[in-house]
């Protein structure tokens, strides 16, 4: 429990307006809802033309419409996408260029659902037609020395950027988009085109990012790579000159890992490590306040020219983006690289058992899951890595807010909306980083106890004292916070153990007041684990009066509310699995008793073992908590009772 391995991330969302979709009336949604519909009879007209013009003014007009809210569900519900995908076989580059361009939009704004609607609409032919017409000779326009090139001035290098992104985008979604991918073979378009020198940082750094999501738990893409992934590591080699090149060498570092090319007697997991830490040197904070001094610097007149060249601000902007998405794409490498892969497979076969069958399974299989088993051992070369380039503490520094100072001058900056989303997004990752590193590293890697249990606080922080933030941070930072303090518990920290009741009731209010349910399951496992130290730390007989006692009984009643009324079966399942490693210990037998323990267990088996019979089949990666729980409360209900009524006879 409490280890996270993210399915991989998109990138940036393309988006050529740079119009960011906001709230809007009800009289405004009806005159946007009137604007598509009369938007996709004006592109029916122009797709349907002879003139490349009407064809190109169409498609561009599809574009911009599939940045609208709720659009892309709006444009694959009706016939389009069939029409703009056969046009990715027009012979003008203009019109294959804008179709490419408003496919990625369509797939880049719409859900799972929409993808795989695109995918049936038969997008995935005339795409692989059109990447394999660029194994044959051609070359780009311009290198682009780091900034994307115009379209107007190489339409074939960006059309091939925006068809990659387009089956990013797809394989991202659709499993059926990947079995294309790998059998019309497009494994070999991508991987010529990773040299930035020959095909222009934005073509490579595309290339690349779709690499990396098709190679991820795709055996025939890792068989295909493994042979040039030499050539991989000469380009993760390379020096880093920009921010663009420090996400370019780190998306290559992720294919490296997803190919399993990098190993302990491999000396490739140490450059690994090393781009890494090379990538998340910079604070992005030290980015933005240079931002900020060149936007004081200069008027809107003075950062916006009439023949669309860069300026300072533009390129320090278009810097800290790369930056950005660099190191949330690393935060997530180290994630997976201190998670061990978990095989659920074995778990997926019980939601097809009966309950005997189930049982029996569980009996031979051993329950699986939960907090009490061992944590997974890292190669030490990899931890050594980890200690050496202190990636720990960096992960830590992300996950810190802007100075409120600082904060605030962001908020007038043109950017602002999409550099607050990328921090906070920035910070999510960090967080999810400290949690699993925090399952693998010794205290002393940390800082030690006493700086452990300041990292724990000033995580609480973020989730008990402030307003509530948003739900993915206070979900990452919950799971940071379960993370420190199991490892704290192992090294039985007496700070831990002297919480107060008030200090415990923060933590209810927010466990209470959440909707999500993995937060509930992580306050839960908290709330246990310090009743569990403070009892560790408390003579028996103390364990029922004064202090201690409030305590533990305001813990015990806690945990009965959610193993009782929570609405997911896997968080009650998560409270009392709770109870019972809080109960094990046979000196709470009186608290037990004071509690009224086993006839309010008693009280819940019934409910929980009818909802697992109702949901069992939809558990998921939650299926082995829930299994373990139920397995062993029936017989941890005898156990405690018998403990309990042999303590009244004596």
């Amino acid at each position: 429990m409490g280890k996270i391995k993210q399915r991989r991330h998109r990138g940036a969302r393309y988006n050529p307006t740079g119009v960011t979709p906001n709230g809007r009336s009800g009289g405004e949604e009806a005159g946007r809802q009137d604007n598509q519909a009369a938007g996709l009879r004006l592109v029916q007209e122009k797709l349907d033309s002879a003139i490349v013009e009407e064809r190109v003014c169409g498609l561009n007009t599809l574009a911009a419409l599939a940045l609208e809210d709720c659009a892309p569900s709006v444009i694959v519900a009706g016939s389009l996408i069939g029409k703009v995908a056969a046009l990715l076989r027009d012979p003008s580059v203009e019109v294959r260029v804008a179709a490419a361009g408003t496919l990625r939009n369509v797939s880049a704004g719409g859900s799972d659902d929409v993808v795989e609607a695109m995918v049936q609409q038969d997008v995935l032919a005339p795409l692989a037609e059109l990447l394999k017409a660029y194994t044959g000779t051609w070359a780009p326009t311009t290198t682009d020395l780091g900034q994307p090139s115009p379209s107007h001035l190489d339409p074939m290098a960006n059309t091939f950027i925006h068809a990659t992104h387009l089956l990013w985008n797809l394989c991202e979604c659709s499993e059926e988009a990947v079995n294309v991918f790998n059998r019309e073979g497009l494994i070999n378009v991508l991987v010529p085109h990773l040299d930035p020198a020959t095909w222009g940082h934005a073509l490579a750094l595309a290339a690349a990012e779709c690499l990396l999501c098709v190679s991820e738990n795709n055996p025939a893409a890792a068989s295909a790579i493994l042979p040039v992934a030499d050539t991989l590591v000469s380009h993760v080699s390379r020096p880093a000159d920009s921010a663009q090149d420090l996400r370019f060498a780190t998306t290559l570092a992720g294919v490296l890992l997803n190919i399993n090319y990098c190993s302990p007697s491999n000396t490739s997991s140490q450059l690994i490590l090393r781009v890494l830490a090379e990538t998340l040197k910079t604070d992005p904070a030290t980015e933005i306040g240079r931002l900020v001094v060149e936007d004081d610097a200069c008027d809107t007149s003075a950062t916006t020219t009439t023949n669309g060249t860069s300026t300072p601000t533009t390129d320090t902007t278009c810097d800290l983006d790369h930056l950005i998405s660099a190191q949330q794409l690393a935060f997530e490498l180290l994630s997976n690289i201190c998670c061990a892969d978990e095989d659920e497979e074995d778990w997926e076969e019980y939601g097809s058992m009966s309950g005997e069958e189930e049982e029996e399974a569980m009996e031979v299989g051993g329950g699986g899951g939960g907090d009490g088993a061992a944590k997974d051992i890292l190669p030490p070369e990899v931890v050594e890595g980890l200690r050496h380039y202190q990636l720990f503490q960096t992960a830590l520094s992300r996950t810190s807010p802007l100075d409120p100072t600082l904060a605030q001058q962001t908020q007038a900056l043109n950017a602002a909306s999409n550099i607050v989303s990328k921090l906070s997004m920035l910070r999510v990752r960090a967080m999810m980083c400290v949690q699993n590193m925090a399952a693998v590293l010794d205290v002393a890697d940390m800082g030690g106890a006493e700086a452990v249990y300041t990292i724990w606080l000033n995580l609480g922080s973020v989730v008990f004292k402030n307003p509530c933030p948003e739900n993915g941070l206070l979900e990452a930072a919950t799971g940071a916070m379960r993370a420190v303090m199991d490892r704290l518990s192992q090294d039985q920290c007496d700070q831990l153990a002297s919480i107060t009741h008030q200090d415990l009731q923060m933590i209810f209010d927010a466990g209470v007041s959440c909707s999500v349910g993995s937060v509930r399951a992580n306050i839960a496992r908290m709330v246990g684990t310090l009743a569990c130290l403070v009892v560790a730390h408390t003579p028996q007989d103390a364990l029922i009066t004064g202090p201690v006692g409030t305590v533990l009984s305001a813990a015990t009643n806690y945990l009965f509310k959610v193993a009782a009324s929570d609405s997911e079966l896997w968080v009650s399942a998560e409270a009392l699995d709770v109870l019972i490693d809080l109960y094990s210990d046979d000196k709470t037998d009186n608290l037990a008793h004071n509690t009224n323990l086993v006839d309010r267990l008693k009280g819940i088996h019934p409910h929980f073992k009818a909802k697992h019979k109702q949901n069992k089949k939809s558990l998921a990666e939650h299926r082995a908590l829930v299994l373990t729980v139920k397995d062993n409360l029936v017989g941890f209900i005898k156990y405690k009772a018998s403990r309990i009524a042999k303590l009244h006879k004596t």
